[in-house]
């Protein structure tokens, strides 16, 4: 590829181009995830060997975006066409093109195996074998807000980022790697966002934006267009998912095989992690299990971290087998699932930590009883009988997630610094992307202080003046941040006691905190004081103190909340179309802290998926 930018620099209002001989030669990898030997390096900052239609090769700044998008188009690109793969099927053929040779003989970034038992033997000891292959294609998120980013290198060396980030830490970390700066030279802000699940977990724009502040000494803002969203961020992973299913005459499954083969586009991205995750999905006890996955390149768009993260995928393709497994035994299938599903105590396959929780039958009858009233209150409008133009039917699937990282790198910290005036200031690495964290890690401190939660002020997701979080995904902030603030306010609690024993000169038995309120023991009697009293009582005076509480949280665990969901279909025969009539969600999602909160991300959840086809 050859690039001729001399009539794109003649554009007025042009300030710079950078091309891919201007910035430095780093290979990277983008996904927002701890570090980790699955994090591929393939990705070059400005490439001069295009792998698909969005790929980087040249970044113009100018004046104003119509300048900038002029030179853009007067920038003369020689292109030499190569033949392309975009198809799982066809980057594993022989004659398909290495789109990696420097990485490896074939187009598999990444193979993987998780086992359990012996998935012969359990073949053997199977009355019936299930064998079926699924397809499931390419989601874009589609996000209320694309993504962007404001990029500000000052003339002290200090990059000042303001991004649409769901891990500003590990944002900083990889800008850190890539323009060879000190990690605390980079700070990264999360602004008010308009969403993420998934895609704002990697870089997007930022590299480029601080390159080219660099370079004019300037601000420089990057927003994509919808179209860019489309072709040039990440989408969800393409899968095939080849399944063989062994199950005994009583309907117990004795095997379950899985080779799931994800297409990642030309970069590896997020792509081992994801098929690392989906294979820690499986609800069910199997005591012959054999999981194999292939990330495969191709030239199609980037594949990249989405809502689920992997389970979406293997989920459809085993729930829709189980149902044809339990009509083939004339088994009920909710009957059939919760035969084989885990319960407290149980082992999910491969898994090396107990089930202590699991309320799976509780979302059985709550699913069960609101399917009761909906068929109950239809009974006056269903199809007439002999009607054969349209069939209507209930269809019923079992699910789980996690609830912070399955690889349990989950970690967040929180700091809780006390104003004079007994308000607290709470500062978090979590990032809010709407889903509404911040208010939740608000409640969780002002019920822990026993004060109101207007008197706390959270401050989050801002690398220069709050603590460290690994990031925004997996369903992961209330469990590991919400930890990480109950710690804290704790933390608070014990220096606020040890604090009042110092002014009071008592031991520390003689003062306990209970219902939100701190009673004191002394000779005279029992004293009652509010949290802002104590405060009062020790921040002043000769003897003053900071008050200050932190904590860091790393979960041990990722425990899973469980889901049913039961969705009636009508099927048209004379217009061949196909209606949602009603769908219906259970989830098992432990304690709700704000339950409103959790009902609009079940309702999310069921309207991204209602949309993917």
């Amino acid at each position: 590829m050859s690039i001729d930018k001399g009539e794109a620099e003649k554009v007025k209002g042009v300030l710079g181009i950078l091309l891919p001989e201007d910035v430095p030669q780093r290979r990277f990898n983008c996904s927002g995830n701890p570090p980790s030997p699955l994090l591929i390096k393939d990705e070059s900052l400005l490439t001069d060997h295009p792998l698909f239609a969005g790929d980087r090769i040249a970044a113009v700044v100018a004046e104003t975006e119509e300048a900038a998008l002029e030179a853009l188009g007067k920038l003369k690109v020689g292109y030499e066409i190569l033949p392309p793969v975009f198809k799982i099927k066809e980057a594993l053929s022989e004659a398909a093109p290495n789109i990696h040779p420097d990485l490896g003989n074939d187009n598999i970034a990444k193979r993987m195996t998780v086992s359990q038992g012996d998935i012969e033997e359990g073949f053997r000891n199977s009355a019936y074998v299930f064998d079926e292959e699924f397809h499931t294609p390419v989601v874009q998120h589609v996000v209320l807000e694309p993504a962007g980013c404001i990029c500000h290198f000052t003339a002290e060396g200090k990059l000042t980022v303001w991004s649409t980030s769901q891990t500003p830490f590990q944002e900083r970390r990889i800008l850190s790697e890539l323009l060879d700066l000190a990690q605390s030279d980079i700070r990264i802000i999360k602004p008010i966002m308009g969403g993420g699940f998934g895609g704002r977990q990697q870089l997007h724009n930022q590299h480029v934006g601080a390159l080219l502040s660099k370079l004019i000494r300037r601000p420089v803002k990057i927003v994509n267009t919808r179209e860019e969203e489309l072709y040039a961020s990440v989408v969800r992973h393409e899968s095939i998912i080849k399944l063989k299913v062994g199950v005994a005459q009583d309907g117990l499954i004795q095997a379950f095989h899985a080779r799931v083969f994800l297409n990642t586009g030309p970069y590896a991205t997020h792509g081992p992690v994801v098929l690392a995750a989906a294979a820690r999905k499986l609800q069910y006890r199997v005591p012959h299990y054999l999981y194999e996955g292939y990330c495969v390149y191709t030239n199609g768009p980037v594949a990249g971290a989405m809502r689920g993260y992997g389970n979406p995928q293997i989920t459809f393709a085993r729930e829709v087998l189980f149902n044809r497994i339990a009509r083939k035994l004339n088994m009920d299938p909710v009957r059939f699932r919760l035969l084989n599903h885990v319960e407290v105590g149980d082992h999910f396959p491969a898994a090396d930590r107990p089930l202590h929780s699991c309320a799976i039958e509780d979302c059985v009858s709550g699913a069960e009883k609101i399917k009761t009233d909906i068929e109950n209150k239809a009974k006056d409008t269903s199809p007439q009988p002999g009607s054969t133009d349209r069939t209507e039917a209930w269809g019923v699937a079992f699910g789980c997630h996690t609830s912070g990282p399955s690889s349990k790198e989950g970690m967040s910290s929180c700091v809780l610094l006390v104003n004079d005036d007994g308000t607290v200031q709470l500062m978090t690495g979590s990032a809010d992307i709407g889903q509404g964290s911040e208010t939740s890690l608000s409640q969780v401190a002002a019920e822990k202080l026993g004060i109101d939660l207007s008197d706390i002020t959270i401050h989050a997701a801002d690398t220069l003046t709050t603590p460290y979080d690994t990031g925004t995904f997996a369903s992961s902030q209330m469990y590991v941040s919400g930890n990480a603030v109950y710690q804290a306010a704790q933390n608070l609690l014990d220096n606020l006691i040890r604090a009042l024993c110092r002014k009071y000169n008592l031991e520390s038995d003689q003062i306990t905190h209970q219902n939100g309120k701190f009673v004191v023991i002394t000779e005279s009697g029992i004293k009652t004081m509010t949290f802002k009293e104590s405060v009062g009582e020790v921040a002043f005076g000769t003897r003053g103190t900071v008050l200050i509480g932190n904590s860091s949280f790393k979960a041990q665990d990722s425990p899973p909340p469980f889901a049913v969901c039961w969705a009636k279909v009508a099927f048209d025969r004379r217009t061949n179309t196909v209606v949602v009539k009603h769908l219906i969600e259970a989830v098992d999602v432990g304690t709700a802290v704000n339950p409103e909160i959790v009902i609009g991300q079940v309702q999310g959840g069921l309207s991204m998926a209602l949309g993917t086809p």
